[in-house]
């Protein structure tokens, strides 16, 4: 067979360093760990995506269609000769939702790319959050992003459950601006006695929402799992199974 390292002396081959360097276990203990090198370069080239995946172009106007038969992770582009300044306009966060679907005496206006096409791609989304007195958003989640909130007006109590399940939380004012990680439950509450609104920010086009209390006790698992988890029997699971409010819309 002809030896390629021979004829080429500039190459570097597993087998030219045992040949000159040292015997059969440097060799493979060298192979090895150069295979390693690389497996670790491509796992970390993998992981440090933190967000939705960068765009390939300037914009990808969503075509929402129900009639397109294009399945994308997203969603397809609108042609770019139909697309107007009037797609990348949304003016539907300047009034309150009229219909409390997150919350008890709260509502949540979404600019996710379902409402809004031209954020397609793009790996943000927004919310406009109002409160009456007293009113809440209840702990939950966004698995696909982090969130921030800014404070339009009023007085917000909010935070969050780190990982290792430590509550950081604040009593927000207007002007304030507070994060929530990626994935980590978290709540608000109005504890002012006047309107209170935030303007949120997601680093998704779709974020995700997962209602702790309503999707843990109303998604069918099976009691014998919720009793065991929870610590109590089954009366106590069909009682709070009942008093969960229900989120409209979801």
């Amino acid at each position: 067979m002809k030896n390629y390292s021979a004829d080429h002396p500039g190459s570097y081959s597993c087998q030219a360093w045992s040949s000159v360097w040292a015997p059969n276990l440097v060799h493979v203990l060298a192979c090895s760990a150069l295979v390693l090198v690389v497996i670790m370069a491509a796992m970390t080239s993998t992981m440090v995506q933190a967000v939705d995946p960068d765009q390939l172009q300037d914009f990808c106007v969503a075509d929402l269609s129900p009639t397109n038969p294009v399945i994308v992770n997203g969603f397809p582009c609108k042609p770019s000769a139909n697309v107007t300044s009037k797609d990348f306009l949304f003016t539907g966060l300047s009034t309150p939702a009229t219909v409390p679907t997150t919350g008890i005496k709260a509502t949540a206006t979404f600019a996710t790319v379902f409402e809004y096409p031209a954020l397609n791609t793009l790996g943000i989304s927004h919310a406009r959050l109002d409160f009456g007195p007293g009113g809440v958003i209840p702990p939950h989640t966004h698995p696909l992003a982090s969130e921030t909130l800014y404070v339009l007006e009023g007085t917000i109590y909010t935070g969050f459950v780190s990982y290792e399940g430590v509550l950081y939380a604040e009593t927000l004012k207007v002007g304030d601006l507070y994060v929530f990680p990626k994935g980590t439950i978290h709540f608000q509450i109005n504890v002012g006695t006047t309107h209170a609104a935030s303007l949120n920010a997601l680093t998704s086009q779709d974020p995700g929402l997962l209602f702790v209390a309503n999707h843990l006790l109303a998604s069918n698992i099976p009691d014998a799992v919720l009793e065991t988890s929870l610590g109590i029997n089954a009366t106590a699971i069909k009682y709070l199974q009942a008093s969960v409010p229900p989120l409209e819309g979801f």
